[in-house]
């Protein structure tokens, strides 16, 4: 399906950083949603078709639309889609309020789930410990909101340990009583002087990523996903999205066929106001119903995999398969050489998400039918294995022109980056994992060599096309940015600014737009040479300028898909 055409459309202004190898732009003309011109604004405009609309930007500057490598756009869009949010509520009372006001729409009996408070995902800026009353409310304060709904004050990856919050038709329903221990695997149930449950659960209780018996099984008689929400919800992800200048996206971690069908059925319906470009998950984990998949069932979603393959159209793309070998640290997941400490001071060394066995295949298969694969490894552990097994099937497979790609390396060593590198792996990474989980890592990693956290400068130098991504959060876009020129700590504010990690402005720009249309392997996006989409960004101020610790203050002025203006914040007085 071709671009819809839109009205020609001419920005203008202080300047255009078009990402196209020159300088000194300061108009774009976007027709039939490509790029139809670029250069001085004399001379743009001297040549601009009739009814062409204006747009001068005064001081603000004109940019390709962002590009992110790592969203879980659709998971988090249709994750809050059904939720109250109560992420800024106060205290209480709030909550109270806001859960009320939800009831009072509410057939009874059916479940009502709130955001967790504080930010997502990290919850380091603020969380329910910030709240009035210092921790989450009891069954009996939920109780006053409602008595007829079963409620829920969700807790969400990655932190463990974490705290949700029942009320109590809530606890009837999951069967918690006075008979519960304290203690169920590592979930401890939180009780009042008379042994009575209070509402509160604390320990491995997130609604995913939790790696406990008991907490899954109290997620399976919730109803915190559902299909329904699934078009509804990207849709409302998306607007958020272009709220922060992103206008197209990498799905490559997680992503089921029937969540990618949801990407496409938006397409089809001409609802996908984003570019897309997905990869399927291999095998089945993270989720409280998850499984491994019995060999019957993992084959034939390969095969699916392989005859879904679409790379030519203008807003989805489909591209191949992802395996992930390890997890994240919060619950002792991350593969690495050494022991360190899990969320209970248990000794571990990670595990895996995947067995070696299945990863094999996969590589394999993706080798045999020449599609796209992503690994994706967080420590150096499984960095190790990766590598030993690439390198393996690399000998009997040209996987070199496959540019495979290497995700995260959270932990990885300078030799390892050089092996990777011989496969010519491209990389998408996300500052998340320093700016999270830095201050966990020296916390329960005493071993640990932090010039091996996400090191960018050797991968620049080892010839990497990189890309960033947002994942945890923070989700705003200029903030990833200018994480990844300083590798800030969220909780500490220490910055593991060292030699291995330290890259230059233009390098940490380019992760958000030429690096990420590489890696993508979608040269039309990421820039705004003549040819390009007419995907634009105009931010407040000169991200290659202004001073760094301004970078991730800026704001999204004005967002275009194709010309067509998706996000206006009415900031633009000269927009007629």
């Amino acid at each position: 399906m071709a671009t819809h055409p839109h009205q020609p459309v001419v920005l203008f202004g202080a300047r255009v950083h078009a990402f196209d190898g020159r300088d000194g732009a300061d108009a774009v003309l976007i027709s039939g949603g490509r790029v139809a011109a670029l250069g001085r604004k004399k001379d743009v405009l001297a040549n601009i078709p009739t009814g062409t609309r204006r747009i001068d930007v005064g001081d603000a500057t004109i940019m390709p639309g962002l590009i992110d490598t790592h969203p879980h756009l659709l998971h988090y869009g249709s994750l809050q889609r059904p939720l109250v949010d109560i992420a800024d509520a106060v205290d209480h009372a709030d909550i109270c309020r806001r859960i009320a006001a939800r009831a009072a729409t509410t057939p009874e009996g059916e479940w009502i789930m709130t955001t967790p408070v504080g930010d997502a995902h990290y919850f380091i800026k603020r969380s329910f410990k910030d709240l009035a009353e210092g921790d989450l409310p009891t069954r009996q304060v939920l109780d006053q909101a409602t008595s007829v709904h079963p409620v829920v004050i969700q807790a969400w990856a990655p932190r463990l340990p974490n705290a949700i919050a029942f009320n109590s038709l809530a606890l009837e329903k999951l069967g918690i009583t006075r008979e519960t221990p304290e203690r169920v695997a590592n979930v401890w149930i939180e009780k009042d002087a008379e042994g009575v449950p209070t509402g509160r659960l604390r320990g491995s209780v997130t609604n995913y990523y939790n790696n406990d018996t008991f907490a899954n099984d109290l997620w399976l008689k919730i109803p915190f996903l559902k299909y329904e929400h699934l078009e509804p919800g990207t849709r409302d992800a998306i607007a958020a999205y272009h709220k922060v200048g992103v206008t197209a996206v990498y799905e490559n971690h997680m992503m089921d066929r029937s969540l990618i069908d949801a990407y496409r059925s938006l397409r089809d319906k001409g609802e996908l106001e984003l570019r897309v470009l997905a990869s399927q998950e291999a095998e089945a984990y993270g989720m409280p119903w998850s499984k491994p998949r019995p060999m019957p069932d993992f084959m034939r979603r390969l095969e699916n995999a392989a005859s879904s393959i679409e790379l030519s159209h203008d807003r989805f793309r489909f591209n191949g398969v992802t395996i992930m070998w390890d997890g994240t640290c919060f619950p002792g997941g991350m593969m690495m050489k050494e022991e360190y400490e899990g969320p209970y001071g248990e000794k571990t060394k990670g595990f895996y998400h995947i067995t070696p066995e299945k990863a094999e295949i996969v590589m394999r298969f993706c080798a045999e039918r020449r599609i796209r694969l992503n690994t994706m490894c967080m420590g150096a552990q499984a960095n190790e294995e990766n590598l030993a097994m690439l390198e393996r099937v690399a000998r009997e497979f040209d996987i070199r022109s496959l540019r495979w790609v290497l995700v995260h390396a959270v932990f990885i060593e300078p030799q390892q980056i050089k092996r990777y590198a011989k496969l010519n792996m491209a990389l998408t990474t996300s500052m998340s994992f320093c700016w999270g989980k830095g201050d966990l890592f020296r916390q329960r990693m005493k071993h640990v060599k932090l010039d091996e956290l996400q090191p960018l400068r050797l991968f620049f130098d080892s010839g990497f096309d990189i890309a960033g991504g947002s994942d945890w959060g923070p989700k705003n876009s200029f903030e990833q940015i200018e994480l990844a020129l300083t590798h800030e700590f969220g909780c500490s504010g220490h910055r593991n600014l060292g030699p291995n990690q330290k890259i230059d402005r233009a390098e940490a720009l380019s992760m958000w737009t030429t690096g990420a249309a590489s890696v993508m392997e979608w040269p039309e996006i990421g820039s705004l040479a003549v040819g390009c989409y007419g995907d634009v960004v105009v931010v407040d101020r000169d991200l290659a300028a202004c001073p760094e610790a301004e970078i991730g203050k800026a704001r999204a002025l004005m967002t275009m898909v194709g010309g067509h203006v998706v996000h206006d914040c009415g900031d633009i007085p000269g927009a007629t």
